[in-house]
């Protein structure tokens, strides 16, 4: 992959609709850090907090930890869930 299409490749300047705990969330872009995911969802009113536990859900899997420096391709209507650090189920 050259240069330009890298670079072009990190710029996309859409949007990405994703959910956290089933609640959509619109991020920037296509990159983002654990902690980034749950700073957008706090903000756009998903109730969770900082310290929350966050997973990328997989189908027909158990979900992936993302920790919060952990940066990840997001895809258009990926699935997260976050729980806190305390919750055993």
């Amino acid at each position: 992959m050259t240069t330009e299409a890298k670079t072009r490749d990190r710029g996309r300047s859409e949007p990405v609709l994703i959910k956290v705990n089933t609640k959509p969330v619109q991020l920037p872009d296509d990159h983002a850090t654990g902690r980034e995911i749950k700073d957008a969802a706090i903000a756009q009113g998903v109730k969770i907090q900082p310290d929350f536990v966050l997973s990328k859900e997989r189908e027909g899997h158990k979900g992936k930890i993302v920790g919060d420096n952990d940066r990840i391709k997001l895809d258009e209507g990926d699935e997260f869930t976050a729980i806190g650090p305390d919750d055993n189920s």
